[in-house]
């Protein structure tokens, strides 16, 4: 038997021999290679790029300022861009944990409300968990309370996790920092083996303040050279409590700030692949980037997130880059976050949890057709009553916390501004008779516990505004969308 031989069969039969292996084999770049019968096989790196409150729409190829995001649209150039991607929450934390576990909210258990927080589930398996099965270096920098391994569990699963929560929005940790942790870690970790690396943007959350480069660019003409800001807590707390109404003219002002950041982000993303590329060969790394949620600026009479389930909340965008692996091109098909985790497990040849309910992406990417379309299930709010949506076939069923109904024909009012519950009532009558059976099918389930939040904790998520009494109105919540 060869050595070749001897080694992929040592490797097979337990992944997690790889790492040892991989130090006396030859690497080239940040690579795993294994020699088997003559070829070159390669565990790939992953990197899973999350920008925090960025709208499908922003991004220039899909609607956005023209120039606002040269370097995203390069890389959904190289790779799959799907333009019809959808959450399962309006907010980070169930958002989030949806994204690695392919579980909905009501199955891995991470939501609540202000200011009561639950957990993700001690049985859900991740994708992290997968990853460093097989050997991978598993690493997170976060930059939110909500994905602290040691608040609310999301990610428990990494091996290290760079987390730095902030007591206001007014002291975050910036996307060009960001950027250079990540640089920093692959610096120090990119030789020893596969790495499964996840970069969480906190840009462009609120509070919208772009560098002076990105203002001068792209803020409205009277913020330009000043340092005029909008989004900080206070602002936000007064909006939730209706003690604030923007006007148009301020909320085109916070939209101008907003498109800023999102080209920040866009020219931090390119410095992260530019430096990416700088430790790998090209095809070692699968390249991931999509959003945990949008933002509203009054597209249903709303601002901020966490409130509604319109598409300007829960499409996000989602782009996968795997040379050798997805035929690059553009997917107009409905798609979920569920279907992140168990594509990234196939594009790296590793076995699929048997927990996982999404359904991977390659096929779909690489031209293969679907009987079946998938259905998108959304749910939670982060402020009021319960809110549930139902996205399928063109269509989009929104349960409001009273109950009351609205449907919307995604193809011919991708806006969400004509309800035709009235007139439909046969398709809400369906729509509604697959969402319940989704959802009571989650609810025996009964996952998550409450989050017991130590002071710290509690004190820098009341500083962000997620306290108690900071939330909206007795009266609003019934409204869910507003």
């Amino acid at each position: 038997m060869s050595w070749s031989r001897m080694i992929w069969n040592l490797l097979t039969r337990a992944r997690g021999l790889a790492m040892g292996v991989a130090r006396v084999l030859p690497i080239l770049g940040v690579a795993f290679l294994v020699a088997c019968g003559g070829e070159t096989k390669r565990l790939p790196n992953v990197v899973l790029v999350i920008g925090d409150t960025l709208r499908a729409d922003a991004l220039s190829f899909q609607g956005g300022m023209p120039g606002a995001t040269p370097y995203v649209e390069k890389i959904a150039a190289q790779g799959v861009q799907f333009t019809q991607a959808r959450s399962h929450a309006p907010w980070t934390l169930p958002s989030t944990a949806s994204l690695l576990s392919s579980l909905h909210p009501l199955e891995h258990g991470a939501g609540g409300q202000v200011p009561r927080f639950k957990k993700m589930d001690e049985s859900v398996t991740t994708i992290t968990r997968t990853f460093k099965d097989a050997g991978y270096k598993t690493h997170a920098i976060v930059n939110v309370t909500f994905l602290d391994p040691r608040a609310l569990g999301v990610t428990r699963d990494f091996d290290t996790v760079d987390n730095r929560s902030f007591e206001s929005n007014l002291e975050t940790r910036i996307a060009r920092d960001t950027t250079a942790a990540a640089l920093q870690w692959m610096e120090e970790n990119a030789s020893d083996g596969p790495f499964f690396l996840l970069v969480h943007y906190f840009d462009p959350h609120c509070v919208y303040a772009p560098p002076k480069v990105f203002r001068e660019r792209w803020a409205a003409e009277p913020d330009k050279a000043t340092d005029w800001t909008f989004g900080t807590r206070e602002q936000m707390i007064a909006i939730r409590q209706g003690a604030l109404v923007p006007d148009a003219e301020t909320i085109a002002r916070a939209y101008a700030l907003y498109r800023g950041e999102v080209a920040y982000f866009d020219a931090e993303v390119g410095r992260l692949e530019a430096g990416l590329m700088a430790h790998s060969a090209e095809g070692d790394t699968i390249f991931a980037l999509t959003s945990d949620h949008g933002e509203e600026f009054m597209d249903h009479a709303g601002f901020e997130h966490g409130h509604s389930l319109f598409d300007e909340l829960v499409r996000v965008p989602l782009i996968l880059r795997a040379p050798g692996r997805l035929t690059p091109g553009v997917i107009d098909a409905p798609v979920r976050h569920i279907d992140v985790a168990p594509t990234l497990a196939e594009l790296c040849n590793l076995p699929v949890p048997a927990q996982f309910v999404g359904r991977s992406l390659v096929g779909l990417a690489n031209g293969e057709s679907e009987d079946v379309p998938r259905g998108t299930l959304a749910h939670g709010n982060f402020w009021g009553a319960p809110l549930d949506s139902w996205t399928k076939g063109g269509w989009k069923l929104i349960r409001k916390g009273d109950g009351s109904l609205m449907l919307f024909d995604l193809r011919e009012d991708p806006k969400e501004l004509v309800d035709l519950s009235s007139t439909k009532e046969e398709r809400v009558k369906s729509m509604l008779a697959e969402m319940e059976t989704v959802t009571k099918g989650m609810e025996a389930l009964n996952r998550g516990t409450s989050a017991s939040l130590d002071a710290a904790t509690k004190s820098r998520l009341e500083a962000l505004g997620y306290g108690p009494g900071e939330g909206r109105r007795p009266e609003s919540a019934e409204d869910g969308e507003k």
